[in-house]
């Protein structure tokens, strides 16, 4: 087929002066700014698109399509460098598929509650059956995604949580709301410019801004018991940054309301905040992802390509000295307790070694504490007597994982930073507390054990308060990462996540 009149709603096809022959125009794969009519009560529509490499020299073949949603104060034609990092992971193996980029100012992707503008209308009604009909399209809901970052974190959610017909499968990135605390107390500018004119609720106050048409699009009064059946034929992956000043608390929190109800679900929690960068970098998963649901895959599990399993040489008592340690043994170092049930000590050999693996220069020791063979502070002080190590707090760190997590966190004066994993900290959430001298690390993975503990620490490392009633907030750095059925590879994936932010300072 001819490439002239292959794209003729991107390029058009010009007529062909007498008596020349027709010049056939190049294959454009990546077109910006296709105007299209709509009925929706929305000015100049438009999108843009990507089609897949050797879509012109295939044309019985069909595609996926996924719907790639901008941010608040941009366009659909803000992606060119998604463009790149797309044909990037298709020469590493993603495959083909259709990229359709709508423009939608700073709607939300929401119908307005006045009825001013139709957006979500524009994008169901017209805007998907227009590229099912100009393009090859697998025209189904089961070949049809929809993925966006920051306010277009919120279409693709919203989206496919009204029409779960049109989209089965949601990934919001950084997704732009807020609880209905942080809503209530927004700034009056912020709350009419963004949300108030789509929702209902402008020029209002704490809970008159909590109207019902918010309450029908707000994720936290929609993933509840009632609604599982219907919600559960999509499949939803949220992906966030531990930088982010505000939006991480309301994606977390709704991790966790998901998981009390038991809506199946990816959740990944990684180092940075409100940018293209981490956007992409999250995209290196969730566009493979995409690929994988659709293809009718299974569990979604992560192979460890990234990390090299050697063994350390330990102690004959099971602890490890660090080369600086050795040389120098009177002069201490930093203490690092390993804090466990069970772990036999093949694998306490490996998670030392990955320990051993950061390139630290400091003196340091790697002193193991299996609490099943006995308490914590017994297995300080049996340290601290041999070796001279932990006497100090400021020397001290703790890694804690699951149930020892309990331990660790009530002997808060005797470490100055805490690495969790996936770790037990109390009976009650609501007194878990932070402190602005101490250091964080939080590691989980979406489908661990103790996912309400992890996020009540997170929460109160976000809101120190202090001895006059300020707030600050303390030093820390939170991971949520995909499960592993291989319990030792997860042990493993956790250390080495805590190897590679291990300070001594």
């Amino acid at each position: 087929m001819s490439a002239i009149c292959l794209l003729t709603v991107i390029i058009g096809c010009e007529k062909t002066p007498a008596g020349k022959e027709p010049q056939e125009q190049e294959f454009e794969r990546y077109a910006q700014n296709i105007l299209y009519e709509n009925n929706s009560k929305v000015y100049k529509s438009t999108y843009s698109i990507l089609l897949p490499e050797g879509y012109d020299k295939e044309p019985e073949k069909r595609y996926p399509v996924v719907y790639m949603l901008h941010g608040f104060g941009e366009s659909g034609k803000d992606w060119s460098s998604w463009v790149s990092a797309i044909k990037s992971m298709e020469g590493a193996g993603l495959q083909q598929m259709i990229y359709v980029f709508p423009n939608c100012n700073d709607s939300y992707y929401c119908n307005y509650y006045d009825g001013k503008a139709m957006y979500m209308d524009m994008i169901v009604k017209e805007l998907v059956p227009l590229i099912d009909n100009t393009y090859r399209t697998i025209a189904d809901r089961g070949h049809r995604a929809v993925m966006g970052y920051s306010m277009g974190g919120f279409g693709a959610m919203v989206l496919p949580l009204k029409n779960p017909d049109v989209f089965s499968i949601s990934v919001p990135l950084s997704m732009s709301f807020r609880t209905d605390e942080q809503y209530m107390t927004e700034s009056q500018s912020g709350w009419d410019s963004q949300w108030g004119k789509i929702f209902g609720g402008r020029g209002k106050t704490g809970e008159d801004r909590l109207t019902d048409y918010y309450k029908e699009h707000c994720p936290f009064y929609q993933f509840i018991p009632e609604n599982k059946t219907e919600l559960s034929r999509v499949k939803w992956f949220f992906h966030c940054g531990d930088d982010e000043e505000q939006l991480l608390i309301a994606n977390d929190n709704l991790h966790v309301q998901l998981r009390d109800n038991g809506f199946e679900h990816e959740f990944r929690i990684s180092d940075g905040g409100h940018s293209g960068d981490y956007w992409r970098t999250a995209a290196r998963e969730t566009l493979p992802w995409i690929q994988h649901v659709m293809n009718g895959g299974g569990e979604w599990t992560r192979i460890m390509k990234d990390v090299t399993v050697t063994s350390a040489a330990l102690n004959e008592d099971g602890s490890f000295s660090s080369d600086k340690f050795k040389e120098n043994p009177q002069e201490g170092g930093l203490a690092i307790y390993l804090a466990h049930n069970g772990f036999s000590r093949d694998l306490m050999e490996k998670a030392v070694g990955m320990l051993s693996q950061t390139g630290q220069i400091f003196p340091y020791m790697v002193l193991p504490c299996d609490l099943d063979v006995k308490p914590l502070t017994e297995w300080m002080t049996e340290y601290n007597g041999k070796y001279g190590i932990g006497g100090s707090a400021e020397k001290s760190h703790i890694i804690a994982f699951g149930n020892a997590g309990r331990e660790a966190y009530a002997l808060a004066d005797r470490f100055n930073a805490y690495y969790y994993v996936d770790a037990d900290l109390t009976d009650s959430e609501e007194s878990i507390t932070a402190d602005v001298t101490k250091r964080y690390y939080i590691d989980q993975t979406d489908d661990g054990a103790n996912y309400r503990d992890m996020n009540a620490l997170y929460r109160a490392c976000k809101n120190v308060v202090l001895e006059d009633g300020k707030t600050d907030e303390a030093d820390f750095e939170y991971r949520m990462r995909n499960g592993n059925s291989d319990k030792e590879k997860e042990i493993l994936l956790a250390i080495k996540s805590v190897a590679d932010n291990l300070r001594y300072k």
